[in-house]
């Protein structure tokens, strides 16, 4: 298990904090169950910060202030099934992070960032508005020793397409819980589609859903976040 945790500038979500899906995936590496975690706060960038184990719980601490804390989680619903990969390509024509994005920069879905150094995931809302879905093709900068995707990168593409539909509602949120499961391993340059879905809303609370589908083995990997509204 890592006992520290440097997030590079390159992973952000706003431009001065972590992008909260590759942030919880980094903390998922260090556990061998399905992991619920919660941010406390934005990960700081380019800050060494510890990693210490609990009996049944890890935090990340900077400073002495907790950033997250990871605990053992369920995921406990059935993704709806994706378009396929030539639907999310015309889908993501109608990506509003075109138009405007309050993190412009981000890792994950920020149009001013380009591939391979993000992972450019532009999700639109489907013909039936019940989701939104964006083509993906990982590149080999994303690959662990065996080929697939990290999983960290897994866990990144699962976060911004549930807070992007969020943000028709408010336009500045944060992740404040992720839950993801990891179902099967993803290839280099596969071909993949990722979705998002709003699950309901609890005063300033937005609950949502992800899933990523490739085209070989079907659903792949599944999520559910909380999103806290930070106006």
């Amino acid at each position: 298990m890592e006992n520290h945790l440097t997030i590079e500038p390159r992973f952000c979500g706003p431009r001065n904090s972590g992008n909260g899906g590759y942030v919880c995936g980094r903390l998922a590496n260090s556990v061998d169950y399905i992991a619920e975690i919660t941010l406390h706060q934005p990960p700081p960038l380019s800050r060494e910060m510890k990693i210490i184990a609990h009996q049944e719980s890890l935090q990340l601490m900077h400073s002495n202030e907790v950033i997250a804390t990871v605990k053992p989680g369920v995921v406990d619903f059935k993704a709806p099934q994706a378009p396929d990969f030539n639907v999310a390509l015309e889908t993501s024509k109608n990506y509003l992070g075109f138009i405007e994005h309050p993190y412009p920069y981000c890792f994950v879905c920020g149009p001013k960032r380009e591939s391979p150094d993000a992972l450019c995931i532009f999700p639109g809302k489907t013909s039936n508005g019940e989701m939104i879905a964006a083509p993906w093709q990982p590149d080999k900068l994303l690959s662990d020793e065996k080929g697939h995707v990290k999983n960290e990168f897994l866990w990144s593409a699962l976060d911004c397409p549930g807070g992007l539909l969020v943000l028709e509602e408010s336009n500045k949120i944060l992740l404040g819980r992720m839950t993801a499961q990891v179902k099967h391993k993803v290839g280099i340059n596969e071909k993949c589609v990722v979705i998002g879905w709003l699950k309901g809303k609890e005063g300033r609370k937005f609950y949502s859903g992800t899933a990523i589908y490739s085209e070989s083995k079907g659903l792949c990997a599944v999520a559910s976040a909380i999103w806290i509204d930070s106006k």
